[in-house]
């Protein structure tokens, strides 16, 4: 059994050198044009929001096993997206970086989790995977209980992360074979 990182790149190898390059032009984008990038992000995650829930309950009207609570989800998505599209953008700014934060922080803690399964498969390269799942987690604690803060240093900590981020799935690319 192939435990490396390597495995799990497999055949990405391209998305996560394209992926990467994206996010350090965006982060270098953040800190050109601030404002523009944290509307566009809110507009987008606004948006993204709809179709989920739009798909959601599609996928639960087609599907044979009725999950209700894939409905409910996809309701409940939906509903937060038509009230965000009609809010005052302080609410949208707000509602973003809460739900960013817990989104950073099941992120880090997910990253730390495979970080060490792989570890103890044997598994080497495996550490920019666990810094990166500490910076989210250390993001996503600001996120969440500094969201007013946050909406102040929005383009600098949304930069800093896109940048460094970029460059550690860049690095973590290159390091698999």
């Amino acid at each position: 059994m192939n435990t490396d990182l390597s495995s799990i790149t497999t055949g990405s190898k391209t998305l996560g050198i394209i992926v990467s390059i994206v996010m350090v032009l965006l982060g270098i984008g953040v800190f050109i044009a601030p404002q523009f990038f944290a509307l566009m992000m809110i507009w987008i995650f606004i948006v993204g929001l709809v179709i989920y829930g739009i798909f959601l309950i599609f996928a639960f009207s087609k599907s044979d096993v009725k999950n209700g609570w894939n409905l409910t989800t996809g309701i409940m998505a939906l509903i937060l997206g038509l009230l965000l599209i009609f809010s005052p953008n302080l609410a949208k700014a707000e509602t973003f970086a809460f739900i960013l934060g817990f989104m950073t922080l099941f992120t880090g803690i997910n990253q730390i989790t495979a970080s060490l399964i792989m570890k103890k498969q044997g598994s080497t390269g495996t550490g920019w995977l666990t810094a990166s799942g500490i910076i989210n987690i250390i993001l996503a604690m600001f996120f969440i209980f500094s969201p007013f803060i946050m909406l102040y240093t929005f383009s600098i900590i949304a930069g800093v992360y896109l940048v460094f981020g970029g460059i550690a799935l860049f690095a973590e690319t290159f390091s698999s074979k």
